[in-house]
């Protein structure tokens, strides 16, 4: 019978290695959080203690040098998969999004997406950092801006 090819090609594929996640690896220059957090030049808000991955991203406003670089953190809260970006501000705006309203301690906040299609949050604090918070995935608008609240209250708007 012609079953025969197919089998083995089934067989063969389900003994190669899975494809470990990396939510990063498009982002940025994967590497462990210790060295991460050494090469930027300001201290992280770190969404969660034990991130699944941390990478080092390019500057959000400025020149390609290490004090300019950003840290992006992937971790995973209540089920769900996030991104976590973080950048010195370095006279960079996001007056290119949709202003949303402000949180204590963050009055810059602004939708990425745009308020109709709302994919994250992003903001600055008042120590120049910019942060930006999208979900690995689709989420509801309700979902991310309640994930970006839960962040503000342990801290990301200092």
């Amino acid at each position: 019978m012609m079953l025969a090819p197919y089998l083995a090609l089934l067989v063969l594929l389900s003994d190669a290695p899975a494809t470990p996640y990396a939510p990063l690896a498009n982002r940025g220059f994967v590497t462990d959080r210790a060295t991460a957090e050494r090469a930027i030049g300001f201290r992280p808000f770190v969404p969660d203690p034990n991130p699944v991955q941390v990478a080092l991203v390019p500057p959000f406003h400025g020149g390609q040098l290490s004090a300019n670089e950003g840290i992006a953190y992937a971790y995973g809260h209540r089920g769900r998969d996030w991104i976590m970006q973080e950048w010195p501000r370095n006279g960079g705006s996001l007056a290119a999004f949709a202003a949303l309203p402000a949180e204590p301690r963050c009055a810059d906040v602004h939708a990425i997406g745009g308020t109709a299609k709302l994919r994250g949050v992003a903001w600055t604090t008042p120590r120049g950092i910019v942060m930006a918070l999208t979900p690995d995935g689709a989420a509801e608008p309700r979902t991310i801006l309640g994930e970006f609240r839960r962040l503000v209250r342990r801290g990301a708007c200092r």
